[in-house]
């Protein structure tokens, strides 16, 4: 059985996002599937594009800046790298 290694549990949901790098000048659409305060997995159509850092915009809710912890097939994981203002 694998060991669960996150800190926070996660909230499955089904959420439009979108990822933005090139200090706003490129895009691509995606999908939370998965979201924490730390980090969340993500659905997209093309990961090959997705850069190693960039900034998601979940629809209703938080702006995060974030950065790619694993890719398998067309789904990704990222952790949150910015401070959440409480």
């Amino acid at each position: 059985m694998t060991e669960n290694r996150r800190q926070h549990g996660r909230a499955h949901l089904l959420r439009r996002a979108t990822i933005v790098f090139r200090r706003g000048f490129s895009s691509l659409d995606c999908v939370v599937l998965d979201l924490s305060p730390t980090g969340a997995r993500i659905k997209l159509d093309a990961w090959l594009g997705l850069p190693e850092r960039f900034e998601l915009r979940i629809k209703n809710g938080p702006i995060r800046e974030a950065v790619v912890r694993y890719r398998a097939a067309d789904v990704a994981g990222v952790e949150f790298v910015d401070r959440v203002a409480a």
